[in-house]
Formats: C-alpha cells, structure tokens, sequence
C-alpha cells in the first residue's frame, strides 16, 4: 500500500481525516482483512503525527473494523459471512428491546420530540421526490439522501434514550454492525437501486413511533426487529 493509495490528511480535524482515510482504505480493499497495521506506519502514509492515527485506530477498534492481535499489535478485522450475521443480529435484538423500553418509559415531552423530528424529515424527503419527479432517477439527490440519514440516525438514538436504559445503549453501540460513516456511504449508494426497499423501510418509522405513542410495547418491538433486520441484511450484501 502506497502513500497514494491512502491519499493525505489536511486542514484542521486530523484525526478525524485519519479515521475517514483509514475507513476508506479498508473499504476499497487498500487495507485487506488479517492485515498487520501499526500507528507509524499509518501515519507516514498519512502523513501525520502517531497521535490522530492513534485516535482514528481507538475508534476503529471500537466499531470492531480494527482489532487487536496482540498488546501492540494492530491488525483489520477478518469478519466471516457467519460472524457478520451474528452482529447483525445482536443489534437487531438489542434494537428490538430497546423500542420495546421506549414505549413503556418514554415522556410525553420525548415523544413529541419524535413526533417533531419526523415531521421535519418527511419535509425533506418530500423535496428528493419532488427533485427526482422532476429530473428522473438520475437526479442527483445524495445531499437530499444524506440529510434524512442524518434526521433517522438521530429518531433512532431518541428511542433509544426514551428506553432509559444507558447499560442497554452501551452494549448496542458496541454491537452495532456498520458505523454511522459507513451506513451513510451505503446508503447513498444502494438507495437507486432499491429505491422501493427503501421508501418502505421510511414509513417504517411512522408505524414505529405510532406503537410508541400508543404505548404498544410487543408491537414496537416487533416493528424495530423487523426494521433493523431488513436494513441491515440488505447493508451486508446478504
């Protein structure tokens, strides 16, 4: 792997280009599963200090992209067709349990939140169809797609919080199977094509916060398995 193959780290948040470098790199195949990796050899490609590299590896390490295989040895995770599956569904039953909690300890004042956040969102997601109406599939609406990412993200670490649980929300953040970055990348990318599987999954969210208002408990969990598996399946390519 060369130094052009990472490409360089500029302007002020170093360690947050070290870590979007990185994942990059791993995503494109740079970086190959089982490869041995250290601090000063990245950062030479880079072109930075060990320190943001450090940084950008801690995080890795923690979404599981990056893993230990010894006290100082670093190297990318190989995750098998079966282990993957196995995070997959950790998070789905994690995720399931926590919408379940939401609907029996969520506040009035949160579930107005919600109620608000979804609204804004559908306002945006009204503008891509209206964009792509207009111009056809080809429409570039990736600004459009990004921003109800970003609105869903946040619905889901709401319910998240109305479940009033942070050991749950701890053991999901460690068990989640993509990280935020890489589920946006994803997303941008698959969404012309499954356009449908898409907008499907959409709606999803109303029939979600709809049980929690309602204060369905087995139906909310029900809705957030069945959610989170279908993203997430298709996420995996499986």
């Amino acid at each position: 792997m060369s130094a052009d193959a990472l490409g360089s780290v500029e302007t002020t948040s170093l360690a947050d280009q070290a870590y979007r470098r990185l994942r990059d790199a791993i995503r494109g195949g740079v970086l190959r599963p089982g490869e041995k990796i250290t601090e000063r050899d990245l950062a030479a490609r880079l072109g930075v200090s060990p320190t943001p590299v450090r940084e950008a590896l801690r995080q890795l390490v923690h979404e599981k992209v990056v893993e230990r295989a010894g006290p100082r040895a670093l190297r990318i995770a190989d995750h098998s067709s079966a282990a993957r599956s196995e995070i997959v569904e950790a998070e789905v039953r994690l995720s399931a349990l926590m919408a379940r909690l939401a609907a029996r300890n969520a506040t009035a004042e949160q579930l107005t939140g919600l109620v608000s956040l979804l609204a804004r969102t559908d306002q945006i997601v009204a503008g891509i169809e209206k964009t792509v109406a207009g111009q056809g599939v080809e429409a570039d609406v990736a600004d459009g797609l990004a921003a109800v990412f970003q609105k869903l993200r946040l619905f889901h670490r709401q319910v998240e919080a109305c479940a009033g649980n942070p050991v749950l929300e701890g053991l999901l953040d460690q068990a989640r199977a993509f990280s935020d970055e890489e589920r946006l990348d994803l997303t941008i990318r698959l969404a012309p094509e499954h356009a449908e599987a898409f907008r499907a999954r959409y709606h999803e969210h109303r029939e979600l916060l709809d049980a929690l208002l309602e204060r369905d408990e087995d139906r909310a969990e029900e809705l957030a398995a069945r959610h989170h598996r279908a993203a997430l399946v298709q996420l995996s390519g499986s």
